[in-house]
């Protein structure tokens, strides 16, 4: 949270005002010493609008369920090209394991071979997920779009397409 505050060139003061907390409660989330609620998590989120604070929001309400893996070892590479590759890499593998899934059996009757096939999908379509959530992290960040804004145009597009209800 701190480098993301810093980031958006803000103080502990400013986010603390701007989150109705203090700047030592600021102090305090920022050093591991206290904890967020979820409304003081989903103001500061809105606030510094920053993908890795919505990741880092996600994987603590849900429990690493859902949780994007920001990829920071030595081998990542967070260039926007690099990423680009990288979920299109992702989406061709997840797309050859899903072709091997035999959606038509009944699940009474699959094999061994068919179930690792789904376990295998189901892997695949994660990096996918989480290769899907870096790119869009990081072309926001690179492009300075607002995420929030990028989800709220995607919701409205589903609402007015009637996959979901407003």
């Amino acid at each position: 949270m701190k480098e993301a505050r810093e980031e958006k060139g803000m103080t502990q003061q400013e986010l603390a005002q701007l989150s109705f907390l203090s700047d030592k409660t600021i102090s305090a989330i920022e050093t591991g010493r206290r904890n967020l609620t979820k409304d003081n998590l989903r103001i500061i989120c809105k606030e510094l609008d920053n993908p890795f604070i919505y990741f880092q929001a996600v994987s603590e309400v849900t429990g690493d369920v859902f949780n994007i893996n920001w990829l920071d070892g030595e081998a990542a590479d967070l260039h926007r090209a690099a990423v680009r590759e990288k979920v299109v890499e992702e989406f061709d593998e997840a797309i050859q394991a899903i072709s091997l899934v035999k959606t038509s059996k009944n699940p009474k009757t699959c094999t061994m071979e068919d179930v690792q096939n789904i376990v295998e999908s189901i892997q695949e379509t994660i990096d996918v997920y989480n290769a899907s959530a870096i790119y869009i992290a990081v072309m926001c960040k690179e492009f300075n779009l607002n995420i929030q804004e990028m989800f709220k145009v995607q919701k409205e597009k589903l609402i007015s397409r009637k996959y979901i209800k407003r």
